[in-house]
């Protein structure tokens, strides 16, 4: 069986597939699975190439559930070129769980509190004060923007604390420091290998992970946490302790 891990590992989102893969991989560890395999695959840098190599998963009957992550294979397109494959997206990404098969690491409140933007460029641009998802969450973003006063990042990820930092690249010089989705990847691909050892159907899932009890309901992390996160010295930290 394959769990796919469908993201951006080209072009200006590579941040977000390498942080991903990392916890994804620190999740297969931890899992002692077996006969489960991850598949990275990037997400071609538009949603059409995205939605392409989506449909093309419904051709391999070894894929069994997908993990997304970024605006671009977050996009309803991709969301329904996936159907009827189990599909998690982890995190905001100015989308929401359009089809039955999809479910959102994300509180669904999110939605009415930020701003939409098209591009981390559009962000890096626009004017404070801001409140965005993930997107401002981004590495890169400090290195886009001088002035991150007043910047507000929701999500319903809490940063990886110390002993996850360490466990996280498991000695790969390679490996990047982990962002803000890094352990609710992790916590995604837990739940993705529980769903397939115990072929329960992923909206009847319960899993109690780093950031929670995690279970599903209309599309949605059921009583997700909410958090604010802000720059502190080119940091991002939580706005208030968590």
């Amino acid at each position: 069986a394959k769990i796919v891990l469908l993201a951006p590992f080209e072009g200006r989102y590579r941040e977000v597939g390498y942080n991903a893969l990392y916890a994804a991989r620190l999740a297969f560890a931890d899992s002692g699975a077996q006969n489960i395999d991850l598949y990275p695959v990037d997400d071609g840098e538009s949603p059409e190439s995205a939605a392409q190599r989506a449909a093309a998963f419904n051709y391999e009957p070894t894929v069994k559930l997908i993990i997304v992550l970024g605006i671009d294979a977050a996009d309803e397109t991709v969301q329904e070129a996936l159907a009827p494959l189990p599909t998690i997206i982890v995190g905001h990404w100015n989308s929401v769980p359009s089809f039955s098969h999809v479910v959102m690491l994300a509180d669904p409140t999110i939605d009415e509190r930020v701003s939409s933007f098209s591009s981390l460029t559009d962000a890096a641009e626009a004017e404070a004060p801001l409140v965005g998802d993930e997107l401002l969450a981004l590495q890169q973003l400090p290195l886009l923007r001088e002035d991150l006063n007043g910047i507000t990042v929701l999500s319903s990820a809490i940063l990886p604390d110390a002993a996850f930092r360490a466990r996280y690249g498991q000695g790969d010089p390679f490996a990047p420091q982990p962002g803000l989705l890094a352990t609710l990847t992790y916590d995604a691909t837990r739940l993705a290998i529980e769903v397939i050892q115990n072929e329960t159907p992923l909206t009847e899932m319960h899993y109690d992970g780093i950031n929670g009890s995690i279970a599903f309901e209309n599309g949605y992390w059921m009583n997700a946490p909410l958090y604010e996160y802000i720059y502190r010295d080119g940091d991002l930290v939580p706005a208030s302790p968590q």
